[in-house]
């Protein structure tokens, strides 16, 4: 690991390529072959050849100009993105991080920059490390600070690293974490172009009602006709808002690696761990049943734009885990048999074979659990309407 801080001050004036931008080039030394920096160090040929970049990582919302672009001898990647914290980060990470190790793996040296080198450019390279050496997002952050002191990722890229992490350093599309962040984001798109964009298309699942060769062994079907509404796999869990309480009175954590020798996927786990000994102590004895909710909360109340707290989704190995998971509602995916849900802020669901109200949705709003957590979006299912079976003889041709 690089342990020296190479800084190069030029002024943006003196190179002509600058135009009208008054910025001084900033430029910090990461990681072997690992450079982060601004747009001023990435358009000034003099750096470029005094660092010995052979590789540029641009995270704006413009690239590079032509006249950088043609130069000879550099390989360029460019990814298009806002630095606002509803901006998809956690997607571009995958590909981000294989340039970077290609380009170093190759023998050459990569420059990752945005426009102040600050956030965007600061994110990605925090990823990287979290993923070379098997970092948490705290202890990474610290590193990157270390060799470049003004880094600071906006809040949702913050909580979209964290995410990545407990993923184990790649985009788990089946993680029900990843589930909820990308309906979030696709809520907040559908909000402004009142239609379902098709980037977030394959959101809406395939009808778990229709005949399959593999059918997932536990089912909910609608009480008054027995239609299969949903499979287990389509359940995106929750952890109940008391237990986020005691979570905040004790405290509990990950473990930061530096002090446990742990990876950041496996201090995850073990916070789930807690979690699930937590939720058992509260939610044992506590059987009351709750007919119907319908608890919306007013738009924007949702503390965490990003989508995805560590205290407010729970792992996929937990899912499963009827005393760690929240048993009052039943938040599951949009499916196909959901009408409105592609061009509809929110509304009813009802059973697509009897037409019986089986629960609502809501993109925008979501609504609160029963047990007081808030869930944005929401596609839930009322459990009073809805019964649980692990009968495969179920499944049915539907229509």
């Amino acid at each position: 690991m690089a342990k020296q801080v190479a800084e190069v001050e030029i002024h943006a004036a003196d190179s002509q390529e600058h135009d009208d931008d008054d910025i001084d080039i900033s430029v910090d030394l990461i990681d072997d072959g690992l450079y982060l920096g601004n747009l001023a160090c990435a358009r000034d040929q003099k750096a470029l050849e005094s660092l010995k970049i052979t590789h540029i990582l641009t995270i704006d919302l413009v690239p590079l100009p032509r006249s950088t672009l043609a130069r000879p001898n550099l390989t360029f990647k460019f990814i298009k993105l806002a630095d606002v914290p509803k901006e998809d980060l956690i997607s571009h990470l995958p590909e981000s991080i294989d340039f970077i190790k290609q380009a170093i793996e190759s023998g050459g040296t990569v420059l990752v920059h945005c426009y102040f080198g600050v956030s965007r450019s600061a994110a990605v390279v925090i990823g990287y490390m979290m993923q070379k050496y098997g970092l948490c997002y705290e202890d990474a952050f610290t590193l990157v600070k270390s060799k470049r002191r003004f880094v600071g990722p906006n809040i949702g890229f913050v909580a979209q690293l964290r995410l990545f992490g407990h993923m184990q350093y790649t985009v788990n599309r089946d993680d029900p974490r990843f589930k909820q962040f990308r309906l979030k984001m696709a809520g907040q798109k559908l909000k402004q172009v009142k239609i379902l964009p098709q980037l977030f298309a394959d959101l809406v699942k395939p009808d778990p009602g229709l005949i399959r060769e593999r059918p997932d062994p536990i089912v909910y079907r609608c009480k008054k006709c027995r239609r299969i509404v949903a499979n287990q796999s389509n359940i995106i869990p929750h952890i109940p808002k008391q237990v986020k309480i005691e979570l905040a009175k004790k405290g509990i954590r990950p473990p930061p690696s530096k002090l446990t020798g742990l990876t950041c996927a496996e201090n995850g786990q073990l916070l789930i761990e807690k979690l699930k000994s937590l939720a058992c102590q509260i939610m044992d004895g506590e059987e009351k049943v709750i007919e119907d909710a319908n608890g919306v909360q007013e738009e924007g109340s949702s503390q965490f734009p990003d989508g995805y707290t560590e205290t407010h989704m729970v792992d996929e190995s937990v899912s499963r885990d009827a005393s760690a998971a929240c048993r009052l509602m039943w938040f599951v995916e949009p499916m196909a048999w959901m009408r409105g849900v592609t061009s509809q802020p929110g509304g009813k669901l009802h059973c697509p074979q009897c037409d019986h109200k089986i629960g609502s949705f809501s993109w925008v709003m979501g609504c609160n659990c029963p047990c007081g957590q808030k869930v944005a979006p929401a596609f839930y299912l009322v459990p009073s309407k809805v019964e649980w079976s692990n009968i495969v003889q179920n499944v049915q041709i539907t229509v």
